[in-house]
């Protein structure tokens, strides 16, 4: 992975650990989990897209469906975000885990029914 990625801060200039990332089907953009964010790069140019916000805790996961037309990331704030390829939040589902200890959604899967 480049360099470009290496350096991935927060706000206030802290480093970020990446837990995640993920290429779009025609690799031409890459998602990262990075703290509380959900990074999207230009992989061409190696350039910061858009940083998405939406998550209240730190983001563990991040997958692309196969059609390239949307992606998903999930957080240890116990929700899951599905955005388009245009960098919209368009569903946010929340889950509960009813038994006592931590709870951390660590991995995301996209299926497609067609």
């Amino acid at each position: 992975i480049p360099t470009w990625v290496d350096k991935v801060q927060d706000k206030d200039k802290e480093e970020q650990c990446i837990y995640d990332l993920c290429f779009n089907p025609d690799g031409s953009q890459l998602v990262v989990a990075a703290g509380q964010r959900v990074l999207v790069y230009d992989t061409s140019q190696g350039s910061l897209v858009q940083p998405l916000k939406g998550h209240k805790d730190s983001v563990y996961c991040v997958c692309y469906a196969r059609d390239g037309k949307r992606f998903a990331s999930g957080s240890a704030d116990k929700t899951v975000i599905i955005w388009t390829a245009k960098l919209e939040g368009v569903l946010k589902y929340s889950f509960e885990v009813k038994q006592p200890g931590l709870v951390y959604l660590i991995s995301i899967l996209f299926f497609l029914n067609n």
